[in-house]
């Protein structure tokens, strides 16, 4: 592995944990800050849809916080998989990382066992859950546009090579 590969696979690696323990800590906030911290997000959304659609569009607080879940964890799944794809080209072998994508809901929940006034809710490990499988794909779709963009340059490259008559 070259030292321009492993440094970016140690900033990926990096950027990930970095991201699951911002999402633990979410979890680990008490009743009071989280609302109030939703309240902040809903308050800021709210006033960019009144700008849009005239306030003819009521955001919830219910809303907010499934979508904050949902939108966290989709940045998880896009970051497992481009930390993996970072280490290995190997295609098919995706456990590690949907382990990952797996195990942290069901962590993070569990941490709302030991803050005050919140509780662990299945719902919300399915929409964790469905936001990494989003991530992930989002993040797959991305790569294979990288290499289809690559290829094209490639055989670009290769036919202005012939053209002017030279070869390797």
């Amino acid at each position: 592995m070259s030292g321009k590969r492993k440094a970016v696979c140690a900033a990926l690696t990096l950027l990930t944990a970095a991201l699951v323990c911002w999402i633990f800590s979410n979890s680990l906030k008490d009743a009071a800050a989280s609302s109030s911290q939703s309240g902040a997000v809903r308050a800021f959304l709210q006033k960019i849809l009144d700008a849009l659609f005239s306030g003819s569009v009521v955001l919830s607080s219910h809303f907010v916080r499934k979508l904050a879940h949902f939108s966290e964890y989709a940045l998880l799944g896009a970051m497992l998989f481009f930390t993996y794809r970072a280490y290995t080209s190997e295609r098919k072998k995706f456990l590690f990382p949907a382990l990952v994508a797996a195990l942290v809901p069901f962590c993070d929940e569990g941490l709302q066992f030991f803050s005050d006034g919140r509780a662990p809710m299945l719902t919300d490990v399915g929409i964790d859950l469905l936001g990494c499988v989003c991530g992930m794909l989002f993040a797959w779709v991305v790569l294979l546009i990288a290499a289809a963009i690559g290829k094209r340059k490639e055989k670009k490259e290769e036919k202005d090579k012939k053209e002017r008559g030279e070869s390797d």
